[in-house]
């Protein structure tokens, strides 16, 4: 099973994307981040204005590890030390780890251990429903094991 700061130990294992692949850069926001961990924006209020020119993405975009819940914005692609520039995919099918039973087709949730899980019918679940997905299982996964899911951040 996955654990805190750890994912895939093989890293991001993307298969497709359906097209041009959906990634978006940032940084390690204060801490080591391992490629293949399920990661979520975090950071400074304030840091953009309303001009395109005030946003730049190796300082002003921080990515956080180990998320779950309503926090997933997506993968980290490869490792980076804390506060180095980090790629992070936001859209694609990923081999990500199970956190119980996973059945193809259904939407998964992240589970704040870097796996994935059934969205289940939970109280949390229901009171946020689609908020708390990450996408839809492609393929089966035993918990322990490996899904293919389609992740949407």
């Amino acid at each position: 099973m996955a654990a805190t700061a750890i994912g895939n130990p093989a890293g991001a294992v993307q298969l497709f994307d359906g097209g041009n692949p959906r990634v978006v850069g940032g940084y390690a926001y204060g801490t080591n981040v391992s490629g293949g961990v399920l990661v979520f924006a975090s950071g400074a209020t304030g840091v953009v204005s309303s001009g395109a020119n005030s946003f730049v993405p190796g300082t002003d975009l921080g990515f956080a590890i180990d998320a779950s819940g309503t926090q997933f914005n997506g993968i980290a692609l490869w490792s980076a030390g804390s506060n180095t520039a980090l790629s992070v995919a936001t859209r694609g099918a990923f081999l990500l780890v199970c956190n119980g039973t996973v059945v193809p087709g259904e939407q998964v949730k992240c589970d704040g251990n870097n796996a994935v899980q059934p969205l289940g019918s939970t109280a949390d679940s229901l009171a946020k429903g689609s908020s708390m997905t990450v996408g839809r299982a492609l393929t089966a996964g035993a918990s322990g094991g490996y899904a293919l899911v389609d992740i949407h951040g």
